[in-house]
This record gives C-alpha cells, sequence and structure tokens, in this order.
C-alpha cells in the first residue's frame, strides 16, 4: 500500500472518515468505544500513519446541514403537521445560516453531510441504531429516548391539560390529537388522561360533541361540533429549544439539561 490516507483508515477499521478524524483529535470520546479507538490507533500505528491538516480540520469544518428525520406520515393531518413543523424550523435555522433537509427515511444509516439530525417521533430502537453509526449530536423531537447522553424536546402535556382546565373547567372537554409516530410518548399522555383521542384521516366522527382542547392547529380549521382550544404544538419557544440543544450539543456543554419540556 502507498501512503495510507484517512479514507483507508476508515475502511480497514470498519469505520465513518468522521470516526477516525475524531479519534485523531481527540474528540466526541463519547461517541465511540474503547473498542473502536483501540483499534484505529492499532491501524494508525501499523501504518505509521501521520494526519494531514485536512484530517485535523475536519472536526472543525461546517457543513452547515441539519437534517429532520420523520417516520412516514400516515394521515394528511400528520403531513400538515410535519410540514408547518418543518417550515417554522426552517425559517429559525436560516437565522443561523444553516440549511434543512428533510427525509422520511435513510438510505446509509451513515450521515457525513450533517452537523445534526433531529429525529421527529423516532422510536427508541431506530434512534438508537443511527446514533452507533453517526458521531454527529442525535436530537429526539417528540420521541422517548431512554439514555440521558441524547438531547430530547417534548411538549408539555401535563401544561396543556392544565390549560384545558382553566379554559373549560376540569373533565369538561375532550383531548384530541392528531395521531403521534411515537408509541412510548402516546402512552405516557395517556397516563395523564386516559380518554384522550388520537385521530387520522377518517377519525373524525370519533371526536364527541363539546369542548376539545388539542395542540393541532389544524384541527382549528376543521368543523367540529363544539369550542376548540389550541395550546400550539408549532411555537417559536419550542424552535428556539431545538436549536439550543442543537448548540450545546455541538460545544459539548458539560451540565446541560438534557430533557427540554417545552409549553
Amino acid at each position: 500500500m502507498g501512503k495510507i490516507t484517512i479514507k483507508d483508515i476508515a475502511r480497514l477499521a470498519d469505520v465513518s472518515i468522521a470516526t477516525v478524524s475524531y479519534i485523531v483529535n481527540d474528540v466526541h470520546e463519547e461517541r465511540y468505544s474503547k473498542a473502536t479507538k483501540q483499534k484505529v490507533m492499532q491501524i494508525i500505528n501499523l501504518y505509521n500513519y501521520k494526519p494531514s491538516s485536512l484530517a485535523r480540520a475536519f472536526v472543525s469544518n461546517k457543513s452547515y446541514n441539519v437534517i429532520i428525520l420523520t417516520e412516514k406520515h400516515s394521515s394528511v393531518f400528520q403531513k400538515a403537521e410535519s410540514y408547518d413543523l418543518i417550515d417554522a424550523l426552517s425559517k429559525t435555522l436560516e437565522r443561523y445560516e444553516y440549511k434543512l433537509s428533510f427525509r422520511t427515511y435513510l438510505k446509509d444509516a451513515r450521515v457525513d453531510t450533517a452537523e445534526v439530525i433531529i429525529c421527529q417521533g423516532v422510536e427508541e430502537e431506530k434512534f438508537l441504531r443511527l446514533a452507533k453509526e453517526n458521531f454527529i449530536p442525535l436530537i429526539s423531537l417528540d420521541g422517548k429516548i431512554n439514555d440521558e447522553l441524547f438531547f430530547q424536546v417534548h411538549q408539555d402535556f401535563a401544561y396543556v391539560l392544565s390549560e384545558g382546565d382553566r379554559v373549560f373547567g376540569k373533565d369538561n372537554y375532550s383531548f384530541v390529537l392528531v395521531d403521534l409516530y411515537n408509541e412510548q410518548l402516546k402512552a405516557e399522555i395517556r397516563e395523564l388522561k386516559r380518554d384522550v383521542i388520537f385521530i387520522s384521516d377518517n377519525d373524525l366522527s370519533r371526536i364527541p360533541q363539546g369542548n376539545v382542547l388539542t395542540v393541532n392547529e389544524c384541527l382549528k380549521k376543521v368543523n367540529l361540533n363544539g369550542n376548540v382550544h389550541v395550546v400550539p404544538f408549532i411555537t417559536q419557544a419550542r424552535m428556539d429549544a431545538i436549536v439550543d440543544c442543537f448548540k450545546k450539543a455541538t460545544e459539548r456543554e458539560q451540565g446541560a439539561e438534557h430533557t427540554v419540556l417545552v409549553k
């Protein structure tokens, strides 16, 4: 083999180029195992690899790309809410010169072309699979990840229900939500209010007449029989919370709160 490159190291160690660069530069050690570091360093020593200035600078180069990943939409309501979220987040990220890309799947598990992946409603198993393959921050949005390593942003549904009690009176309304992607989050909401109604395209007939509490603006546009009060799901506070988590994750801020509830 001629002069070995960072690409050769990555191939021989069966890791990404980003992983080799992180190990060479001794950063993001929480993102790879000791065994992976040992394997990469053994190959580096075996081939007497000398990292170039470009390789050293790899981790400081920004792509200014952000990916938002969702599960596939199962209803028009989900699609409407998702597109409104993407529009609001895209406008917020533009202020920081970042570009947002939308995916409903990742063809390859590894992503080397983004600064962060925002996973909307992605189940924990899939989220953790992505985390094992990527050495960039992953943020969970309206999903439940039982790992304090990852930043998570959720709506404060206890606060939402307190607003319903304030506006309509306790137990004097129906709590209606566009069906969520994440089953664990749905279970936690049911623990707060057992009679919550998750709806898809053909479920409007399930909504009782009378007062309705929701977080989904699209439901306010539907001709429901009764008063509808919305505690918005898509707010600037939520967009700012996502960006704040992104900054803390990329800057490796110590002691930061990793679970953020947005009112």
